[in-house]
């Protein structure tokens, strides 16, 4: 239950009321020796774990981090502000925990880059299997996907920003409940994989603006990413941990570094300095900044994962649905007259054909070509 709406609240301030927190007057100027641990997806004593699933979507990922910038810059705003908060909106629209956006630290370029085991795997992969869906866009995506599964791994670029991604974990799968068996111990790669998603298409939205953008992520990254999360203001290091406020070490992080000029967040002070009110306090209790607060942080603290987030089951049913449905007169479309497929395959003629390639004919805005 809401007690404060957030019809007025602006999207790129997301659902934790970070705004509301005490911050650093400059950049960080020296860095904790903050762990940077390896992740693995792969889970052979476990083959019915979904971990093992995720491997080969994390390694597409991790292959599609960098790509062809557009060589025409579009009209974007100058305003660095502006620039950010719609960078951030996109990445709390697609379920970021939190954002964030700092200068990209020196300190935070590894000496050895990262590099995952799994795009090896997909490589050989692409190489050696047919794709079957006829999805929009598919001819480009999978020729995108070839090329940069092919491409040898080059050098950060030049890059002057980075743009942070939080992922915050759910609670913990209990072992009684339905559905859990696949979804135990999956909380770093959950949460690894959503985030590298989310950035992958920042990404890929930033260099069809015209501008360079990489993403760095769990398992591979020339960036270590814990230190670029507390030079963008969405964690600090307490007791030998890296801590969200609201969260606490319970999370992932992705990065997007680019040549973008954007405007900057502060690092956080210690928790200990910030507000009791906004930490713990009524303010978190009731959310009155308008998103998130502490009865709704966490939809599943109450439910079971099998049952979604939303009381569905609280709802009225009937044996059969109530709106008339005349079964025998629905018609079984033919395959004929499925256009896309037809079109894809230039049986309507090279026109349409070509007007198909990259999905074009069911593109509608920027982040979709994406």
């Amino acid at each position: 239950m809401k007690f404060f709406s957030s019809k007025s609240r602006p999207v790129h301030l997301g659902g934790y009321p970070l705004e509301r927190l005490h911050r650093l007057d400059a950049p960080l100027s020296a860095f904790p020796d903050v762990p940077f641990p390896s992740l693995s997806f792969d889970r052979p004593a476990t083959p019915h774990s979904i971990v093992n699933a995720m491997g080969p979507f994390q390694a597409m990922m991790d292959v599609l981090r960098t790509g062809k910038v557009n060589p025409v810059r579009a009209a974007i705003p100058d305003d660095p502000i502006e620039r950010a908060n719609h960078l951030k909106a996109f990445g709390y629209y697609n379920d970021a925990s939190m954002m964030g956006i700092c200068v990209l630290p020196k300190a935070a370029r590894l000496a050895t880059p990262r590099l995952s085991d799994g795009t090896e795997l997909l490589a050989r992969d692409l190489r050696e299997r047919q794709t079957k869906t006829l999805a929009a866009g598919v001819d480009v995506i999978m020729a995108n996907l070839r090329d940069a599964a092919n491409a040898p791994a080059t050098p950060l670029p030049k890059h002057s920003h980075a743009i942070v991604v939080l992922q915050a974990y759910p609670r913990d799968p209990r072992k009684d409940e339905p559905g859990s068996d696949w979804i135990m111990n999956a909380q770093a790669e959950r949460a690894a994989l959503r985030a590298t998603e989310n950035a992958t298409v920042l990404a890929e939205y930033i260099r069809q603006l015209g501008f360079d953008a990489r993403v760095h992520s769990a398992t591979t990254s020339d960036l270590h990413l814990g230190l670029c999360g507390l030079a963008a203001g969405l964690t600090v290091w307490e007791n030998d941990a890296l801590r969200a406020p609201w969260i606490g070490e319970r999370f992932g992080l992705a990065v997007v570094s680019t040549d973008m000029e954007l405007a900057s967040d502060m690092p956080l002070a210690a928790l200990a300095e910030q507000p009791w009110s906004v930490l713990g306090g009524i303010q978190w209790r009731m959310g009155t900044h308008g998103g998130l607060r502490a009865g709704t942080q966490d939809p599943f603290a109450q439910r079971n994962f099998a049952d979604g987030p939303h009381p569905f089951e609280n709802l009225k049913r009937v044996d059969s649905p109530t709106t008339y449905i005349d079964a025998p007169n629905v018609p079984r479309i033919p395959k004929r007259t499925d256009m896309f497929a037809r079109g894809q395959f230039g049986d309507m003629g090279p026109k349409v054909q070509n007007a198909m390639k990259g999905g074009h004919h069911v593109i509608k805005s920027a982040p979709s070509a994406a």
